[in-house]
Order: C-alpha cells, then structure tokens, then sequence
C-alpha cells in the first residue's frame, strides 16, 4: 500500500488533490512531492481492504432516497475512520449551510451531536481552493491552523475536507472532523475522496432531475391554463383552489422526494377593508417561493414551502402589521408522515389548519385573544408514521 501512488486528479472528477498538512510545523497549499509516513503497510493495508469492503458495500445498497446515500456514507465514515463528526456542508445565499450530518459516539456521549457552522470551520478553504483536498492532522501544532477559529472556537482539530463538484463548479465539501489528533492514512484519505466523488454524482443527478420537474411543474401549469381559464379568483385576482390543485400535481412530488416540510397558514379577511388593496400589501411582503391562494367565502391560504414552524413566524409577524391582530390557523405538511405521506394534496393539511382557526374563532371560556395563531401539528405516532391501516 504504501508503494502506491496517490490517484490521478482531473477537474470534475470528484476526487481533486490530496493537501497533506504536517502534524508539527507549517503547511502550504502546494502539493508536497511525497506522501506522508502512514505506519505499517501491514496494518495499512488492512485498513485499506475493510474500506474498500465498505465502500463497496454503500454502493451496492439500494437507496428510494438520495438522502438516504448521503447518510449512510455520513455515518460509514464516522465509524470507519473514527471520527466526531461527518458533514455535508453545500453552497447557498448565505454561504455554506449543513445538510446532512452523523455524528460518532464519543460526540454524541459528550452532548456535541450537532454539527459547526461550516463558514467557521475549514471548509471555507476547501471553497476557496477546490482543486485540493485538504487534509490536517492536527491543527493546534500546525502554525497555519492554529489561530483559526475551527480550532480556537468550534474545537476541530483534525479534517479531510473534500470539494463536491457539479459538472463544472464547486457546489459543497464533504468533511470530517475529530476533536482529537488523527495522522491521517493514505487509505482514509483515498476513502473520503471516493465517497465524496459518489455524493458529488448522487447530487449532481438530484440537481438535474429537479430541474427537469420545475420543466414539467411550469409545462403542467401552462397545460393547465390553456385548459381551464379559471385559475384566479375574480374577486381578489389570487391563485384559486384549481390553481392550488395544479400547483400540488407538480411541487408535492418534488417535496415529497427531497422531504421538505410546508407551512400552511389560513384566515378569514377581516370586513369592512379595502380587500384588494389590503391582499396586495401582504403578497408585497412575501417570498418568492411563497403561495398566497383565495379559498373562497373570505377565506384565505398561504403556502410556504421548505418552511418550518420558526420561519413560519418571521412571515407571519410581517403580515401582522398589515394585516393588524387576526386569529389565524397553522399546520406543517409532512411528507413524512400519514396522512399527509399519502395525500395527492394538501387537503389534510389544509383542514387541520381550519379546524386550528376555528377553535381560536370559538367565542366558549378559555378562548385566545386576537392576534393568536394556533398551530395543529403531526405528531410522530404508530398511526401517522405507518398509517392507520398499517399492521406492527
């Protein structure tokens, strides 16, 4: 093992160079012309066999899911290399965001389950210079990494951050990270490589398949309006309960998929307002992924997708101060559990909203005051997880 080269790096292979940082003194960014001491080739070579063992066994597993993939590579690498945490970290507006994490048993013993912000961590070198991979034995006796915040404020002192590509750009890293020293081996490094090519591929092929839907979500919605005209609510002008119905045959199949949570919120419009000029003041005040829907009889819906209860409240504080103190009803679809798994709609969703509403509308002993949103929640029970029909 010990004779073998490191494996050869192209752009948009996945696998990029290999950064070996010294366990004491200084490191750079260029390539050193040798590899580090791995120890016995015996024990290394050992070490190699039980990694491609399991790497082999990760790809031959059949996945429903792309998620299921990325967490079972996650919680593969943590046990193989022994590690604290193992983390997929992806770009976004606000940086790099934490998707998917497993954590190892001594992390979760010491209460450290959750994963570090990945822009405080050396992930944001692993952007910054995608053609390597970056590997630190130690950073707290390496003077290039022993004042940065990884070490000094989040307590990593040993990583292998690896670039996830997609076709031609760097979308996220792959990382893990120990609390304690770890002198990398040849083998570990060469399996978080090959896992990070296959998590790069298993995303780069969820990327394209969502892009394909939203193709077909805008074709299905295009049909639908050549079909039926009546797809907005001649009082207000809003999306109407077809379009609600269209909108569901195409998004819910992708949310499904990805298991993305939607809050849904509903209210009756207080009378007496200039309805049209109060609706577009709040529709002002919503994202562009939200979906404000005219149920008819003054009763209103707004649908927020990849949104969990805490976000939920931020929008709702905003309409708040258009909308003045209203009781309003609230639930989470979950794709995940029954009924919502198994709806065509958000129909359930939706009424367990209602049936919110009208308690707080119900005037009896106890009642809220206005200005209250009640939320009716799913709860995780033998009945919601399996379904009613469902036999243990």
């Amino acid at each position: 093992m010990n004779n073998l080269p490191l494996p050869e790096v192209r752009k948009g292979a996945h696998l990029g160079l290999t950064l070996f940082c010294s366990s004491v003194g200084g490191s750079t960014w260029d390539t050193p012309p040798t590899a580090p001491q791995l120890g016995p080739a015996v024990v290394d070579n050992v070490l190699e066999d039980l990694h491609l063992h399991a790497l082999a066994s990760l790809g031959s597993t059949r996945h429903e899911h792309p998620e299921d993939l990325l967490e079972h590579g996650l919680r593969l690498l943590v046990r193989h290399l022994v590690v604290d945490w193992a983390v997929v970290a992806t770009r976004s507006p606000r940086g790099l965001e934490g998707l998917w994490h497993a954590s190892g048993l001594a992390a979760a013993r010491d209460g450290a389950e959750l994963p570090h912000d990945p822009n405080l961590n050396f992930c944001t070198q692993v952007m910054a210079r995608p053609m390597s991979t970056l590997v630190i034995p130690d950073a707290c006796a390496d003077p290039l990494w022993s004042d940065h915040p990884a070490w000094r404020g989040l307590g990593v002192r040993a990583y292998i951050g690896a670039p996830l590509w997609d076709s031609e750009q760097i979308v996220g890293v792959l990382s893990v990270q120990s609390r304690l020293v770890h002198p990398w081996r040849r083998s570990e490094v060469a399996l978080v490589n090959a896992i990070s090519s296959l998590f790069a591929k298993s995303l780069e092929v969820e990327a394209l398949k969502a892009r394909i839907w939203e193709l077909q979500e805008r074709l299905d919605l295009a049909h639908a309006v050549v079909e039926d005209h009546a797809m907005e609510s001649d009082q207000t002008g809003l999306p109407n309960r077809r379009y609600l119905e269209v909108w569901c045959r195409s998004s819910l199949r992708l949310a499904r998929r990805r298991r993305e949570i939607i809050a849904l919120v509903t209210w009756r419009l207080p009378q007496g307002t200039d309805r049209k000029k109060l609706l577009e003041r709040i529709a002002a005040l919503l994202r562009g992924v939200d979906l404000l829907v005219d149920l008819g009889r003054d009763h209103f819906l707004l649908v927020m997708p990849r949104t969990m209860q805490p976000g939920a409240e931020v929008v709702l504080a905003r309409i708040r101060r258009v909308l003045g103190p209203w009781r309003m009803g609230a639930t989470l679809w979950n794709p995940m559990l029954s009924p919502d798994r198994d709806a065509p709609t958000l129909q359930p969703a939706i009424h367990r909203a209602q049936a919110a509403e009208a308690a707080l509308l119900d005037p009896g002993p106890g009642a809220a005051d206005d200005g209250t949103t009640a939320w009716s929640l799913l709860e995780p029970t033998r009945e919601t997880i399996l379904g009613e029909e469902a036999e243990w």
